[in-house]
């Protein structure tokens, strides 16, 4: 029992040092912070689309009596489930690191769990879905029906995950006190986190498609299924992904035009703004010029670098992504209560403002008090 404390003693000890040599150098703890949140963000939108992109080969291997379909929707659902069962361990392991104790009354502790199970139950789904593979050929409905039930459930994790990580950065925030939860999830509908909110399912399936032809290419040797194969799905997960992200592009490139609307508007828009904001759109545009290049190929297995340079770009978007789907900055200029409660309380208002002035003057001479009548002295 000694040597086991010891043992437990020394471990911690060691789980320290990093701790403290991350204090010492915090440009290397914001580093690897925002790595890690990128990285996760990342697995976790892919995973959460690869299940809808798995059911789609396998409707298509039904319909087009192609088997090349199978075999790929079989190599994307053990790509979903890789994905899966490390973001779960992961997690837990930094659940049990990071949080201290679970207090049963805190709501961000609630959200980051139910983060979590919601998480395992995709999971969960994700893994009959490919380990039933064979059982389920002669049910292809139950089978198709599964997998995009693990990826519903997938983009409900990606949603509560967000959710909790935004109510975390408001709890810690200086005035947290004078935040509401109107604050947190409903600031204005042209506000950044309403914004990152169009982008999330476009973003989805791009990460998906994109992870799944990089996926294929790995698997070139360990799957042998034929270069026509590898030369057919490689292209069909690219267009995906191409697809995908130019939805999300446009959507990108409305929402900057909106910004710099209001920034225009707001008199603080400048030739350094318009720069950096024509930057980032032409910077988000190179994933979707990459993956047409592979989609057009007639030798996909060769692009491997490009496969390679259109993932990282993606996966790099993902760190702006999450800083404006869980900063709380300034609202829009039409908020909620703009949107929603002032016109309910402007039909309580006289219908014109028009007579206001009129009536006003009456209403003071009515509401003046009127003297008291003299008594004529006897």
């Amino acid at each position: 029992m000694n040597f086991l404390q010891d043992v437990l003693v020394q471990l911690s000890a060691w789980m320290e040092l990093p701790r403290q040599w991350m204090q010492t150098c915090p440009f290397m703890q914001t580093g690897l912070d925002s790595l890690c949140v990128t990285l996760a963000l990342a697995a976790l939108l892919a995973f959460a689309g690869l299940g809808f992109i798995s059911a789609t080969a396998r409707i298509l291997s039904i319909t087009r009596k192609r088997s090349s379909y199978d075999k790929c929707a079989r190599q994307l659902a053990q790509l979903a489930m890789v994905l899966g069962w490390v973001l779960l361990v992961a997690g837990r392991v930094w659940l049990f690191f990071a949080q201290g104790s679970y207090t049963p009354d805190s709501l961000p502790d609630f959200m980051v769990e139910l983060s979590w199970i919601m998480l395992g139950i995709a999971v969960l789904v994700s893994s009959l879905y490919f380990a039933l593979w064979k059982f389920l050929v002669k049910v292809p409905i139950l089978h198709v029906v599964m997998g995009m039930i693990s990826s519903v459930q997938g983009c409900i994790a990606v949603v509560v995950a967000l959710s909790s990580a935004r109510m975390i950065n408001a709890y810690t925030s200086p005035d947290a006190t004078s935040i509401t939860l109107g604050d947190i999830f409903f600031p204005g509908w042209l506000s950044p986190f309403w914004r990152s909110l169009y982008w999330t399912l476009p973003l989805i399936l791009a990460m998906a498609a994109a992870s799944g032809a990089m996926w294929l290419t790995l698997r070139r040797q360990r799957d042998d299924f034929g270069r026509d194969h590898y030369n057919t799905m490689v292209p069909w997960c690219a267009v995906w992904a191409r697809n995908a992200w130019a939805v999300f592009w446009l959507i990108f490139l409305a929402s900057t035009v909106a910004e710099i609307q209001q920034a225009w508007q707001g008199g603080v828009f400048t030739t350094e703004n318009a720069l950096r904001e024509s930057a980032k759109v032409l910077v988000w545009l190179v994933p979707l010029i990459l993956w047409t290049v592979v989609a057009r190929s007639a030798a996909p297995m060769r692009h491997k670098f490009t496969l390679l340079v259109a993932l990282i770009m993606a996966v790099a978007f993902m760190l702006p992504y999450y800083s404006q789907a869980t900063s709380l900055s300034s609202p829009a200029p039409r908020t909620l209560q703009e949107m929603i409660i002032a016109p309910l309380e402007e039909r309580e208002l006289p219908p014109s403002p028009q007579t206001a002035p009129q009536t006003a003057p009456e209403a003071d001479q009515q509401a003046k008090p009127q003297p008291a009548p003299q008594k004529s002295p006897e």
